[in-house]
């Protein structure tokens, strides 16, 4: 124990003769980053027990700094975890007696190609602040997660983030087109020579880093590809007769290549929490940079809603998600919290053949769970092959009902035909189920990490070991 408290305090002291005020290590500090926004973990702080704290908070701001801090902290065998926006909900950054490298002052719009519509920055820009760059510039990276106001673009990559406009425009994963790292034992693998749409030299060793949620390396640069901002704009809501009409619409549109921006599908308890209303409801967001181009698309699209049941109900619902949709956690604690209840999400996809009976399932058997309130769903993320499913829960305020609630979850979801995430990732939150669903995989995932990671220090203890 006491070799264990010389080492941290010979690093400390390392730390501090390197970055000066650039590491923290007070109480106030170390609270502040002892979590993410994973709904148990804050639920333990509202209960009063206390997380698991770091050893120290450090914000470096080049890569050669971010370099220097963990070929530091690998001499002393002294654990890390990487930090962008800490806006996400699987207590991926939990870390206890690590060092916490936060990117955020690594925050230059390094350049921006309106000619190629690349924009390269570093890892710590806020998303909110690039978007806000770009469309002064008439440009978007039209990556909206329910985190944009204060995730940043390194975190939003390695836990392969995908946003509300992902229907139209893809998930992070599909935006990249390169990325800077910093490796376990502090070397940098630098972007590519040239930035190219495609290439075919060999297998893409930086898509690594893309969910890896900081186990592999901590990101440090990105090139992302951007898109000219809409100059039309189409928007409407639609009632549906259940919400698997609903679903069946959107697949022939899928299938049809009249891809909307946005499209959403709230179920009859959804809409009613939402909007007061107690119908399965569509939202439809179409636009495009040629106004005839977006008249097509609406006429296409409003003749397959009205052929599955679709009633138009006008804009006032989707206006009234565009106003409020960043305020999902704040106002769930309003509802819950009196009622001695608490909150989660559950995201998942499946095929078009088996969402039917993931939907169905799912909300009978955990709302079946005792403790379990509600379970509230709506589909946000479309494609030709299938389609997200986001599961809102509310349950009596103990963490037995939460764990028994997630095991009948994973359960449900794996036996028909579902993923156990889409877009929130695994953190420590799925970590005991993911090898149910990867299988064999995750042993070479571990041998990549064991072969990058030997003495175990990048964001350890989670689900790469």
């Amino acid at each position: 124990m006491g070799e264990k408290s010389t080492v941290r305090r010979e690093v400390l002291e390392k730390l501090k003769e390197k970055l000066g005020e650039k590491v923290a290590t007070n109480e106030e500090v170390l609270m502040l980053y002892s979590r993410d926004y994973w709904p148990l973990a804050l639920l333990k702080e509202t209960k009063g027990e206390e997380l698991p704290r770091p050893l120290a908070v450090v914000w470096p701001e080049s890569t050669e700094e971010v370099t220097e801090i963990v070929r530091l902290l690998n001499e002393y065998g002294v654990p890390f975890v990487p930090y962008a926006g800490g806006s996400g909900v699987i207590g991926g950054t939990i870390c206890e007696g690590c060092v916490v490298i936060d990117v955020k002052r690594m925050n230059k719009i390094l350049s921006f190609s309106e000619k190629d519509a690349v924009v390269t920055v570093e890892s710590g820009v806020l998303l909110r602040r690039l978007e806000e760059y770009l469309n002064e510039r008439k440009y978007t990276l039209r990556h909206v997660p329910q985190s944009y106001p204060e995730a940043a673009i390194g975190g939003l990559v390695a836990t392969m983030s995908t946003g509300q406009f992902s229907t139209k425009y893809g998930g992070i994963e599909e935006m990249v087109l390169d990325l800077e790292a910093v490796t376990p034992e502090g070397k940098i693998i630098p972007f590519r020579r040239n930035f190219v749409p495609r290439a075919a030299t060999g297998p893409d060793l930086k898509r690594f880093f893309i969910g890896s949620e900081g186990q592999l390396g901590i990101i440090t640069k990105v090139a992302l590809k951007v898109y000219p901002l809409p100059e039309y704009q189409w928007k409407r809501a639609y009632a549906f007769p259940s919400f698997l009409h609903a679903l069946e619409a959107m697949r022939e549109l899928m299938l049809k290549g009249v891809v909307p921006a946005v499209a959403r599908i709230y179920d009859r308890d959804d809409s009613a929490a939402r909007f007061h209303d107690a119908r399965d409801i569509l939202h439809l967001i179409f636009e495009e940079n040629v106004d005839e181009l977006l008249k097509a698309k609406v006429t296409v699209a409003q003749k397959v809603v009205e052929r599955h049941g679709g009633i138009d109900v006008g804009e006032e619902y989707v206006e009234k998600w565009l106003k409020n949709r960043f305020d999902v956690i704040s106002e769930l604690k309003k509802l819950v919290v009196p009622l001695d209840l608490w909150f989660e999400t559950i995201e998942t996809s499946a095929l078009w053949s088996n969402l039917p009976r993931v939907y169905e399932k799912f909300k009978k058997e955990v709302k079946a769970v005792p403790g379990v309130y509600a379970v509230l769903a709506h589909a946000s993320h479309f494609y030709t092959t299938g389609a997200c499913i986001y599961f809102t829960l509310t349950y009596d305020a103990r963490e037995e009902v939460y764990w028994k609630m997630w095991e009948r979850a994973v359960q449900v979801l794996l036996e028909n035909g579902a993923t156990i995430s889409h877009h929130h990732g695994v953190g420590l939150l799925r970590s005991k189920w993911v090898g149910e669903e990867i299988g064999e995989s995750l042993t070479y995932l571990k041998k990549i990490k064991e072969a990058w990671d030997p003495k175990k220090l990048c964001n350890p203890g989670k689900w790469l070991g």
